[in-house]
């Protein structure tokens, strides 16, 4: 990896994770606090309606910002085609859902539920507003400015979502806080970024574009439909209830599995791309990009399983006890998650969205085993069954980045090897320290601080890392430590 692209993908990095530690970290911690004021029951309903609200949001990005990320050479038109069709899907979309919502209502038997998806719908069209202007700061890999942007927004609409939860507005806390960042976020992009729409329209930029996006855009849907489709099952043949406690779960792994996921999608696409012609270096520079992104991610999930119990009694109170078994089992089915991403990233770069495309259907059919587990067994054997789902993907993807960059399924393993073996052993060790006599916030700094401190002895002085080196220097440089 070239000195200087080596330098934009460290900082890229970083700032990337900033932002999504001011985007999803700052949010979870309001989260945890409204999890202490407000009910399981009324987690469950807003989740209930995410469902739809996420699987049309796919629709408003129609694969757009995939494909406008990838183009070497992007112009006005291009910005201006993309801006105005998503724009015109997204009104089309709150239409639909708006006069869906009391049909919708009336399957989860939840008549709130109407005036909620009418109103959290109005995210589609704020989203469809800042798409172009978001695409722009990431060909820029300008994370530093998303960074401050998410910061802003997460701050003053989790304030507010606190101070509603507070005064007795229960549900609508959490609905006006979404609308409130999005809208928040959307406005500092468009002053941020400096661009705005001109009248222009071009089809044959819409049909280039959509050739590549398109299969991004069903790659999305089946996607979305693949992560929503157990909150579905839960909802409708459980209760609200189960389904909150099941959301608060797979919030505290999404705060890890999305940080890094994210954060290694936006960074690695656009780095990957611009070096596509190189194939030796691409392979290269992937296989860092895939070895440092299993040292990291595992290391995360498995110290979350590990220390659960603490974790989710200290933040979120006994109340969710019954999200710390659904809490763990998920830690082991996302545990693949990131490298996924990952590999799609590289998949992606080297222009075959259709073999994403292929891999989510395939993802997708795999997702039949949980789901018959759910309805028929318990909510525990859905969540087990994800983690064969995850397991089998993991294979699917490994086949076809070997197809792609001849990086062998043999040599993923390997290089997953070390940083599992690593990371199942120091959890194990923080694992033992969830049964020692003090209160659970103790437990859970001690967990933290044995996890961080038998992690820096293995990569220091048991297996030396050319990875974990490059992150400790990234870490040092970034924070300008000499």
């Amino acid at each position: 990896m070239g000195s200087e692209l080596k330098d934009k993908t460290a900082k890229g990095i970083g700032w990337g994770f900033i932002d999504n530690l001011s985007n999803t970290g700052i949010m979870a911690v309001v989260n945890i606090i409204l999890a202490n004021i407000l009910s399981p029951e009324q987690f469950g309903i807003v989740a209930m309606s995410t469902i739809f609200i996420t699987l049309a949001n796919s629709l408003v990005d129609s694969g757009f910002t995939g494909a406008l990320t990838r183009k070497l050479e992007v112009t006005s038109k291009d910005f201006n085609t993309v801006f105005y069709f998503n724009l015109a899907v997204s009104f089309f979309l709150y239409a639909i859902l708006y006069f869906l919502s009391p049909y919708i209502a009336d399957f989860f038997s939840q008549p709130v539920l109407c005036d909620i998806v009418r109103i959290l719908s109005l995210s589609l069209i704020i989203n469809a507003l800042s798409i172009v202007q978001k695409v722009i700061l990431i060909r820029k890999l300008d994370f530093k400015t998303q960074a401050f942007i998410s910061l802003a927004s997460s701050l003053t609409s989790g304030s507010a979502g606190v101070i509603m939860a507070l005064n007795g507005y229960g549900v609508w806390a959490l609905v006006v806080m979404q609308i409130l960042r999005l809208g928040i976020n959307t406005l500092l992009l468009w002053v941020c970024s400096k661009w705005f729409p001109t009248l222009s329209f071009s089809v044959a930029s819409f049909k280039e574009m959509f050739s590549f996006g398109g299969r991004l855009l069903l790659t999305s849907i089946i996607s979305v439909i693949w992560n929503e489709i157990y909150s579905f099952i839960i909802g409708k043949s459980y209760s609200a209830a189960i389904l909150g406690q099941y959301s608060r779960a797979e919030k505290f792994k999404s705060m890890v599995t999305s940080n890094i996921s994210i954060v290694m999608q936006r960074v690695t696409y656009p780095v990957l791309s611009s070096i596509r012609e190189d194939k030796e270096r691409q392979l290269r520079v992937f296989r860092k990009l895939f070895r440092t992104t299993v040292l990291i991610s595992f290391t995360a999930v498995l110290g979350l399983a590990a220390a659960s119990e603490s974790i989710v009694i200290t933040l979120v109170g006994e109340k969710w006890i019954p999200s710390i078994e659904y809490l763990q089992i998920l830690c082991f089915s996302g545990l693949f998650i990131p490298i996924q991403i990952t590999a799609a990233n590289i998949i992606n770069a080297n222009g075959r969205s259709d073999i994403t495309l292929r891999l989510e259907i395939i993802k997708t059919a795999l997702a039949v085993i949980p789901v018959v587990a759910g309805i028929f067994i318990s909510v525990e054997a859905l969540l087990y069954g994800m983690i064969v789902v995850s397991v089998i993907s993991f294979v699917i993807h490994s086949h076809y980045v070997n197809k792609v960059i001849d990086y062998k399924i043999t040599e993923q393993i390997k290089d997953i090897i070390p940083f599992f073996a690593i990371a199942l052993c120091v959890s194990f060790v923080v694992y033992l320290f969830s049964n020692i006599a003090l209160p659970y916030w103790c437990i859970m700094f001690v967990q933290l601080f044995v996890g961080f401190l038998l992690t820096v002895i293995a990569y220091e002085y048991i297996y030396k890392s050319q990875e974990y080196e490059d992150i400790k220097c990234s870490v040092f440089k970034f924070l300008k430590i000499r």
